[in-house]
């Protein structure tokens, strides 16, 4: 597939690039979006008639799309996507994806991550992780190399467009705790733990040590869980003040009678 960064990416492309990072086949995501599998893929064919725009909504959601608010990545979770770099791969084609959905990352940040320790032994030289920065913007890319000769594929501005390395520096990596690269190696990262990890702010208090100062000080569990679902709502209500910084030439048509415009905080709205 052959998106041009200048023109409007249509749904069934966008779900198309989306679903390669994601490694998922057609058959799993017609059933996991309850859509007829010949429906899906003659729509993903081009022939907009044979999804109905809701069920192109619920796709891009399962996809990790936000569509409540325009669209855009979905703030609430940490996406992770997936490169492979072989011998006889081009690496245009390999990075091609990437490159289609740059305008998701317009102004975020781009680092790499080294492995604490040999002893985590969940890397080596076969995956190098990359995170994506920005406001609401959290994606991990998994580089997996599997060439023996030639250098490994590394990612950069030059991939993601728009986008800026972390540290002004010729290293462009950071490092991290055993235990967030742990959960980064599992994919299973919160939001939170992304952004620990980002701004290399790991704090070295345990639960263990939560639980031990809680009892001296007579806090109960439920009294920690309340301040946990407080403190939560708190960051929710602030994730949703966000303003729009004017419009790129770019968008999403979904059925035809209009296109859903990106704008230069990696959302979008609809034009009619």
């Amino acid at each position: 597939m052959n998106v041009n960064q200048k023109q409007p990416i249509k749904a069934n492309d966008l779900v198309l690039l989306l679903a390669q990072l994601l490694e998922l086949d057609v058959e799993l995501m017609a059933r996991v979006g309850n859509v007829p599998v010949g429906n899906l893929r003659t729509w993903l064919a081009g022939k907009k008639e044979n999804l109905r725009p809701r069920s192109v909504i619920n796709l891009m959601s399962m996809l990790g799309l936000s569509v409540t608010d325009g669209v855009r990545l979905d703030p609430s979770r940490v996406h992770y996507w997936n490169l492979h770099d072989g011998l006889f791969a081009s690496r245009k084609k390999v990075t091609q994806p990437l490159t289609a959905l740059s305008r998701l990352m317009t102004n975020c940040q781009i680092t790499a991550v080294r492995a604490p320790s040999v002893k985590s032994g969940k890397q080596g030289k076969k995956r190098t992780y990359y995170l994506v920065s920005g406001k609401g913007v959290r994606v991990v890319v998994c580089v997996h190399h599997r060439q023996l000769i030639r250098r490994n594929l590394a990612l950069g501005p030059e991939i993601i467009k728009g986008a800026v390395w972390r540290d002004d520096n010729d290293h462009h990596i950071i490092g991290c705790s055993d235990r967030l690269w742990s959960h980064l190696a599992d994919r299973d990262l919160t939001t939170f733990e992304f952004d620990q990890m980002f701004t290399m702010a790991d704090d070295s208090v345990s639960w263990n040590d939560v639980s031990l100062m809680a009892r001296e000080i007579g806090l109960s569990a439920a009294d920690v869980a309340e301040w946990i679902a407080r403190k939560s709502e708190d960051q929710e209500s602030g994730h949703n003040d966000v303003t729009s910084r004017g419009d790129e030439d770019a968008g999403f048509d979904l059925d035809g009678s209009g296109k859903l415009l990106l704008l230069t905080n990696c959302r979008f709205k609809h034009a009619a």
